[in-house]
């Protein structure tokens, strides 16, 4: 009969050390788990983020308002150009009239800058082409500029300030 009690009595403590040792287990990985969930975030990084953030919204607004800035100082240099052009002389192919328009803007006083196509139109038309081949000659007819808060047109004379490309290597010097 002792042998038999002491076995319960045995059993009986393995269980209990059993059920401690898994409440323990259960303890720890839920004050694992409330810690994880519960616990204050990390601010040190969360402040520098936000610091960032900040700093990157300041340069954005200072941008802006700079691009504003100089699009206002800008606005009343920026002109319409329109223009006719004929290509004739060519007895192999009829004269050719066209009209071209595009923007430019002032530069100096005198001085309007703008893109070759507007300001000699004849290199990117493929039928004056054909007729420059030929011996024909381009001609502007008229070509003037007009800007805003002005009611009369600018007449412009095309003036050449390079005929080689540019490079970007050349342009840095």
């Amino acid at each position: 009969m002792f042998e038999s009690e002491s076995r319960d009595s045995q059993v009986v403590e393995a269980w209990q050390r059993f059920v401690q040792g898994l409440l323990g287990v259960l303890a720890l990985v839920g004050a694992g788990v409330m810690a994880h969930y519960y616990a204050p975030p990390e601010t040190a990084g969360l402040q520098r983020q936000v610091h960032q953030l900040s700093q990157q919204i300041d340069d954005l607004k200072r941008e802006e308002a700079f691009s504003s800035a100089a699009v206002d100082d800008a606005r009343e240099s920026v002109g319409y150009i329109y223009g006719i052009y004929r290509v004739s002389g060519d007895p192999e192919t009829p004269p050719i009239h066209a009209r071209v328009s595009g923007t430019g803007f002032i530069v100096a006083p005198g001085l309007i800058a703008t893109n070759r196509h507007v300001a000699e139109p004849w290199f990117g038309d493929r039928e004056a082409a054909v007729a420059l081949r030929h011996g024909a000659t381009p001609t502007l007819e008229k070509i003037e500029a007009y800007f805003p808060g002005s009611p009369f047109p600018v007449v412009l004379e095309p003036v050449v300030l390079a005929k080689q490309p540019h490079s970007p290597k050349n342009c840095a010097r």
